[in-house]
């Protein structure tokens, strides 16, 4: 028996016994599982039903989740955020099972979202591990899913003149360029005619690679309470995204495994204020 397992039963027996969810496993999974954490001395509750987890979070005290990737897309990021809302310190602590090959928006979740991840023939064997991986340790000694880098603001059509070797531009939405470190994001917003939402366009820029290296980058705007959209780049690293508005967004694009650039657009309160305008409100 792992020392770890010595380490984390005795805390239990000292405390409060520790329980984990399970969501939407099959159930026989489920039982194994089961198995193996009373093994541990911890405990477990169980729920099928997707709208069921809000209400369990809330009414008990876990120190971990295991989740199904049998759900959508849609809804596991929902399943997410409500932990995120709810016990936002379990959300660093999700092993999501996998019984099927995963499709890439999945994985692209898993790593948005720093999931532990085990294809379901290895969760007997390295569930243990994983839980005193995700509950003996902090989260600064963990190894993180992904690398985030975060691009800075080089220019705003709104505040400054352009850059030398930037294009103008001549339409009336405003314009950003973002930099990290050799690799330009060129960014511009505007409110569709007629409409309540927003126009994004972008193109990732790099003088030193050819401009097909950017083709099919994933591109995902993001906000505090979820996806908003998401895209692909073109074969000249080009994309568009239309969403509605909210606060507080970021575009982020997948530049490589693991790697991440997030685009911060935190500035939009002119955005609502051209809707204002154009709706007569």
């Amino acid at each position: 028996m792992p020392n770890g397992m010595f380490r984390l039963s005795r805390k239990s027996q000292q405390t409060a016994r520790n329980r984990v969810l399970l969501v939407g496993l099959e159930p026989a999974i489920q039982d194994s599982i089961s198995v193996v954490l009373n093994t541990m001395e911890w405990g477990c509750s169980a729920v099928s039903d997707l709208e069921k987890v809000r209400p369990v979070l809330q009414q008990g005290s876990f120190e971990a989740v295991v989740l199904s990737l049998r759900h959508s897309e849609e809804d596991l990021e929902r399943i997410i955020l409500a932990i995120k809302d709810i016990r936002p310190a379990l959300a660093e602590r999700i092993v999501v099972v996998s019984s099927r090959v995963v499709e890439f928006g999945i994985l692209e979740l898993i790593e948005r979202y720093d999931l532990s991840h085990l294809p379901q023939e290895k969760v007997l064997s390295r569930l243990w591990s994983t839980l005193e991986d995700l509950v003996a340790f902090p989260p600064w000694c963990r190894v993180a899913a992904r690398n985030v880098g975060v691009a800075r603001l080089l220019f705003d059509s709104l505040r400054m003149h352009g850059p030398i070797g930037i294009r103008s531009s001549h339409t009336s939405g405003r314009r950003f360029i973002y930099e990290h470190n050799n690799t330009t994001f060129d960014v511009q917003l505007d409110v569709q005619p007629g409409s309540n939402r927003i126009s994004l366009t972008g193109q990732v820029l790099d003088g030193t690679k050819p401009q097909s290296s950017y083709e099919n980058l994933s591109v995902v705007l993001n906000a505090p309470n979820g996806t908003l959209a998401r895209t692909t780049t073109n074969r000249r690293g080009e994309f568009i995204l239309q969403f509605e508005f909210a606060e507080n967004v970021s575009v982020e694009i997948r530049m490589g495994d693991r790697f991440w650039i997030s685009v911060p657009l935190t500035q939009l309160e002119w955005v609502k204020e051209r809707m204002r305008k154009r709706t007569g409100t």
